[in-house]
């Protein structure tokens, strides 16, 4: 199982590095008509400036355009289209790709009556225009107070010097070398950071303060068994990752991880070198065939209820990198139906 899913990698690697070279190829044909990274970010931002206004007219898009919103393809004119009433606000993060003219971003918007909208938003130009919108709107009343969405970490709008910079091949396998490092339950695979710190919709996940309560201390007094059913093991489940290891590395090697069933559609797409950011999206699967996950820490935990309910969750992960190590990720996470699509297949 394990090669096999080393020669997908091998496979999904390939055609990655095919599609850069393609894009880079098609540049040179189309060298007036091509974005450098500042012209990149400029689309983007008149991009969401045409959601606000409810105009597509007023973005770049080109005649066929596909557009989708939350996996669903939809026509250009739909979705936030309609719903979008502001942003985006300080929260931005930024990554584009001149070699494969693509530019993603991370910002939070409004809608309707003021509701914020945590937006993964991908791009894709052809000819100068348009040809690919993706969204990845994350809707939550908790958003609106949430600190870690008010201005982003400075690490994921900085430059990177020139001798902190990391080959864009190498950037390239290491954004798809997290997604075997999840499924495979080993934090060996991707060369995270020691201080790496992963946060997702906003919440702080390892590194850092977690966004979740440590387990109590043990009391004297006994206490009435919990309640059955899927709430009483969603809170075991947060109890036995709290005493996971605090690193990206270790958190993922010590199996709490182990409810992913499979990761489809992993796409590394945007390479921001100027920035160090390396964007990549993939749809996580969850079909809690598995029941109880053997798990590693400190602690003397050696297991934990590994059910989240069936559900397909697609996300976008941002993860800086300097000097070959992951620093940051910055995640979306949607939870939709089990066995739905991403619509990019």
């Amino acid at each position: 199982m394990i090669a096999t899913k080393i020669k997908h990698r091998v496979i999904t690697l390939a055609l990655s590095a095919a599609i850069a070279t393609g894009a880079a190829g098609a540049a040179n044909n189309l060298r007036a008509e091509t974005c450098d990274r500042d012209c990149l970010v400029s689309v983007m931002k008149t991009y969401l400036a045409a959601l606000v206004k409810h105009d597509p007219k007023a973005a770049p898009l080109d005649q066929y355009v596909k557009f989708t919103e939350n996996t669903v393809v939809l026509p250009v004119g739909e979705g936030l289209w309609v719903t979008a009433s502001g942003g985006p606000t300080d929260f931005q993060v930024y990554a584009a790709d001149p070699v494969t003219q693509q530019v993603a971003g991370l910002v939070v918007m409004k809608e309707n009556s003021g509701a914020d909208v945590l937006l993964g938003v991908r791009l894709a130009l052809r000819r100068g225009k348009i040809a690919e919108a993706e969204h990845h709107a994350v809707r939550d009343a908790a958003l609106l107070t949430m600190p870690n969405l008010q201005k982003p970490r400075p690490g994921l709008v900085e430059d990177v010097t020139a001798s902190d910079r990391t080959p864009r091949a190498q950037m390239l396998d290491i954004g798809l070398s997290y997604y075997d490092a999840l499924e495979l339950n080993d934090g060996g695979l991707t060369p995270f950071a020691e201080e790496c710190e992963r946060r997702e919709n906003g919440g702080v996940s390892v590194g850092g303060k977690r966004d979740f309560a440590a387990p109590p201390e043990p009391s004297p007094e006994p206490k009435p068994a919990p309640e059955s059913g899927e709430a009483a093991e969603m809170a075991k489940l947060g109890a036995a990752i709290a005493v996971a290891p605090n690193t990206c590395a270790g958190q993922i090697s010590a199996g709490v991880f182990s409810y992913i069933s499979q990761i489809r559609n992993r796409r590394l797409l945007v390479i921001d070198e100027q920035k160090g950011l390396a964007v990549g999206f993939s749809n996580l699967c969850h079909d809690s065939k598995l029941k109880v996950a053997k798990i590693a820490t400190a602690s003397g935990v050696k297991e934990m209820p590994s059910y989240q309910g069936v559900f397909n969750m697609p996300a976008m992960h941002i993860f800086k990198i300097r000097k070959g190590k992951v620093y940051e990720i910055e995640a979306t996470g949607l939870v939709l139906p089990y066995g739905i699509r991403t619509g990019w297949e």
